[in-house]
């Protein structure tokens, strides 16, 4: 396992870990969990990606999910495709894969639909910030 997907997989413990203690419910962010002092600030870096300590590598799709959503909603994913074409996503039940661009790109689309039909939001959040 790599770093990213071993990442990734700290952040679905530490997911856990929140929703505990939070009547199920997700972090509003992965900035959060740091914040909170679940995660390291490392956990959010892909060595692959361009992002360093204090930025995330991952787009984050949980701020709107509660412990019941369907296992096969995406949670977090890479933000490129760093692995040679590849992305790391994590899904609602805690399982990281490693998906080429085009399963990838199927694969959020999926989610988006499961999303509308849940009547959850579809949108990730905004990239781009840097942890205080």
């Amino acid at each position: 396992m790599s770093h990213c997907e071993e990442g990734l997989a700290r952040v679905a413990g530490a997911i856990r870990q929140y929703q505990q203690a939070n009547g199920g419910q997700y972090p509003a962010s992965l900035e959060s969990l740091v914040e909170g002092g679940v995660l390291s600030a490392w956990d959010l870096v892909c060595p692959a990606g361009p992002h360093g300590v204090g930025q995330c590598s991952y787009v984050y799709r949980g701020a709107d999910l509660t412990a019941e959503a369907p296992d096969e909603l995406i949670v977090a994913y890479d933000r490129q495709p760093w692995h040679k074409g590849r992305r790391n996503i994590l899904f609602a039940d805690g399982q990281v894969r490693r998906r080429p661009e085009g399963v990838f790109e199927s694969s959020l689309a999926r989610d988006n639909r499961l999303r509308e039909e849940a009547g959850l939001a579809a949108r990730p959040l905004a990239g781009g910030f840097r942890l205080v």
